[in-house]
């Protein structure tokens, strides 16, 4: 490791603190986000091992996802049950995971036929239709939508366009979305969240809850910590 600093340009040892100081505030990197994270995928793609070695201290390990453009950070897969760090670990409130649901319901439909790495759109009234079928429409308010939008922005799982409520306002998913936890797992998710909107009438109360929503590496437990 020492060899292989000592031989990056100043320019290049730059990028990889910004790329080592992303994964650990976002958890990923999205090749097709923008121009910044573009460069940023491309540097670790390029070659892993060194950011791999890094992360290794801590008992972390990163994975290039070369179908989707995506750099994600997770657990290591040696680390001990007892010593596991949970930085691959999201920690949200209810009214959170029923938006990560929803979102990651609409983009696994809208892949089906597609490109695993293209960009999803989604529109205000498509995403509150979504909302509808699960029956949560009612449980998330602008102000609620706007934060909740906001936040998983910052783990670089979607970007907005405009204001919520606004006329042209638009959601655009990443292919991060698929990394958060795998299919069987988020069906349990989607079930478990179902059955206790049904017990609360479905208006999505007890929003101070939280769900911890894993990586697809992960078991499914009900209680975590936070993990950013």
């Amino acid at each position: 490791m020492e060899e292989y600093w000592a031989n990056l340009t100043d320019g290049e040892k730059m990028m990889f603190q910004r790329v080592c100081r992303r994964l650990l505030t976002s958890t990923f990197i999205v090749r097709d986000r923008d121009e910044e994270n573009r460069k940023e995928y491309f540097f670790v793609a390029r070659d892993a091992d060194p950011v791999n070695t890094y992360f290794g201290y801590i008992g972390m390990q990163i994975t290039v996802d070369r179908d989707t453009g995506v750099v994600m950070l997770r657990n290591g897969s040696d680390a001990g049950d007892v010593e596991r760090l949970r930085l691959g670990h999201l920690m949200l409130r209810k009214q959170e995971a029923l938006m990560l649901m929803v979102l990651w319901v609409i983009y696994q439909d809208r892949i089906s036929s597609g490109r695993l790495s293209r960009a999803v759109i989604v529109t205000l009234p498509e995403l509150r239709m979504e909302m509808e079928k699960y029956g949560v429409r009612g449980a998330i308010d602008k102000t609620g939508m706007t934060d909740i939008l906001r936040r998983l922005s910052q783990y670089a799982l979607l970007d907005t366009k405009g204001q919520v409520g606004d006329e042209d306002f638009t959601i655009r998913l990443y292919p991060s979305l698929l990394f958060c936890m795998d299919t069987d797992a988020f069906a349990r998710f989607v079930s478990t969240m179902t059955e206790r909107l049904k017990d609360e009438g479905g208006n999505g109360s007890g929003a101070e809850e939280t769900e911890e929503i894993y990586e697809e590496d992960e078991e499914t437990e009900e209680n975590g910590h936070d993990d950013e």
